[in-house]
């Protein structure tokens, strides 16, 4: 009878850790997919950079000048070369919403978004919607596109600078 006992403790524990490990991965995949479903409602970018430009268009008006300064895959905690992050320097006349561009101390806007390579094309995929976790599980679920980030679109400087062209 002692045996028994000893052995049915450890049944359950067992049925117990794999209930959770399964109900954290259908969590998992349920919170991917429909992240990835509401970014796809966004819009679907041939590129990160593409997609960067297209926010700006929509986000500004009397826009300046527009450029992307930084375009690379995130790699930290899960990320890889189908997340990325870009960042664009924004000259105009306002935001969409009428707030002004830039601050006291420069006349620019310095927009950075996270974007995740589908089986579609690139997507937006907002900090909120945990873009390094939704990431790592796109792989898992092989929901991750080619990994190619397409062609970055003004060729970004070794460091983020917001100088304006000259003319």
């Amino acid at each position: 009878m002692f045996r028994l006992s000893k052995l049915l403790r450890v049944v359950i524990i067992v049925i117990c850790i794999l209930g959770v490990v399964l109900g954290l991965t259908f969590w998992s995949w349920s919170f991917t997919t429909s992240r990835l479903s509401s970014a796809r409602s966004i819009g679907v970018f041939p590129s990160p950079s593409e997609g960067m430009l297209t926010l700006v268009e929509s986000g500004y008006v009397g826009i300046q000048e527009a450029r992307i300064v930084l375009a690379e895959p995130e790699t930290f905690l899960g990320g890889g070369p189908h997340v990325w992050f870009v960042i664009a320097c924004v000259w105009a006349e306002s935001r969409e919403d009428g707030s002004p561009v830039g601050s006291p101390t420069h006349d620019f806007d310095f927009p950075g978004s996270y974007f995740v390579d589908t089986k579609e094309g690139w997507v937006l995929m907002p900090e909120s919607s945990w873009p390094l976790f939704v990431g790592f599980w796109m792989k898992v679920f092989d929901l991750a596109g080619n990994d190619a980030g397409g062609q970055i679109i003004n060729e970004p400087p070794s460091k983020p600078v917001c100088i304006r062209e000259p003319g």
